[in-house]
């Protein structure tokens, strides 16, 4: 016989807790996959397998075991959970002075590691799904599909969405995080990709979330009548596409984003300014660069062979790029002397935003930045 176990929670912490949960699983005001409670013991079995997983699978990809050792590193590392930290907690963890604001985003980039781990093997099966779905609508639109590169198909890196949730968009909950399985058809001219758009919109995937103002951004603003409200523009720094967010088949929610070939080579060429600028908040005032991976970026991304593409390709820019090869130029002295940071000025904000229009502007330009 099994006794029965009764915890009692008090009316006042219902009280205080309910308003918070209920916000968090009423999906009919946020376009959401939902708030996960992670079960314990089905965390754990989880985390067995994919240790037992790396050490008894044979890989045909290395990418995928690539990508799970990172995972496991990332779960089961003592200092791992650093990484998803703002640098405020870390020095109060470094003090040993915590105080409530340090413990709850510990416990919050906790929770969410362990939520993310759990819903992985769910988001592969997304992309998967996505992957085919992008196939089937390209086939008949004269589209071509691009898969990220990467592991399981092009998912999302498991640091990187973490990073996105903990770090980049701290107030994220695990159900904001629409964009781990994506895919891309890139097409010849708007005008295959505006039917394109129109075959989506009438699809099962696209038709659950269409009462969301957000399930589709049409920054190219080719959406007419009731479907004008997906109308959006360009972001800041001037790139257009048009974006899905998709229920796929195992209700995880997946993007497909469309473009032109054109505009797909000024984000070629312009996505390293968005990396630059990405942790510079609104912009009005200097701040320093200390991620590493994006230090390696700019020094890798930005050399000769981009500067002579932004000169050749899209001359108005050259009037701001002087500012933005001195600012490469102080970067690679810095990474020489074993400094992995940039402090980026005011003058170089809108140099970059400047170029950055610049490109993007050549991206609406028929067949400018091709080859």
């Amino acid at each position: 016989m099994i006794n029965d176990i009764s915890i009692e929670i008090t009316q006042s912490n219902i009280k205080k807790n309910r308003a918070a949960v209920m916000a968090k699983i009423n999906l009919q005001n946020n376009m959401s996959q939902g708030f996960r409670l992670v079960n314990v013991k089905d965390y754990q079995q989880k985390l067995a397998q994919l240790k037992q997983k790396i050490a008894s699978f044979e890989y045909q990809n290395s990418a995928n075991k690539k990508q799970d050792e990172s995972i496991l590193d990332i779960m089961t590392s003592k200092n791992s959970l650093h990484n998803y930290l703002d640098q405020n907690t870390k020095n109060k963890i470094a003090s040993g002075q915590q105080d409530n604001a340090s413990r709850n985003q510990i416990s919050n980039a906790q929770l969410k590691r362990k939520q993310l781990f759990m819903m992985f093997m769910e988001t592969i099966e997304a992309q998967e799904s996505l992957k085919e779905y992008a196939i089937k609508i390209a086939s008949v639109s004269n589209g071509i599909v691009k898969q990220p590169p990467g592991a399981y198909f092009g998912v999302k890196d498991f640091h990187g969405a973490l990073d996105k949730i903990t770090n980049r968009k701290r107030g994220y909950d695990i159900g904001d995080l629409k964009d781990a399985a994506r895919m891309t058809i890139i097409f010849e001219n708007t005008d295959d990709m505006v039917a394109a758009k129109s075959m989506i919109a009438l699809t099962q995937e696209f038709s659950e979330l269409q009462h969301f103002q957000s399930a589709m951004k049409d920054r190219y603003g080719t959406s007419t009548g009731d479907s004008a409200k997906y109308n959006c523009g360009a972001t800041d720094a001037g790139y257009k596409d048009i974006k899905f967010f998709l229920k796929m088949n195992n209700g995880n929610i997946g993007e497909l984003q469309l473009n032109t070939k054109n505009m797909m080579a000024a984000k070629k060429n312009g996505h390293i300014i968005y990396d630059i600028l990405r942790d510079g908040g609104t912009l009005d005032k200097p701040f320093t660069i200390t991620n590493t991976e994006v230090i390696k970026k700019v020094a890798k991304n930005m050399g000769d062979k981009w500067f002579s593409f932004i000169k050749n390709r899209v001359p108005k820019a050259n009037s701001s790029l002087t500012e933005v090869e001195k600012l490469v130029k102080r970067l690679n002295g810095n990474i020489s002397r074993g400094n992995h940071s940039l402090t980026v000025d005011l003058k170089e904000i809108k140099a970059l935003s400047s170029v950055s229009l610049c490109i993007y502007e050549q991206g609406d330009n028929a067949r400018v930045l091709l080859d």
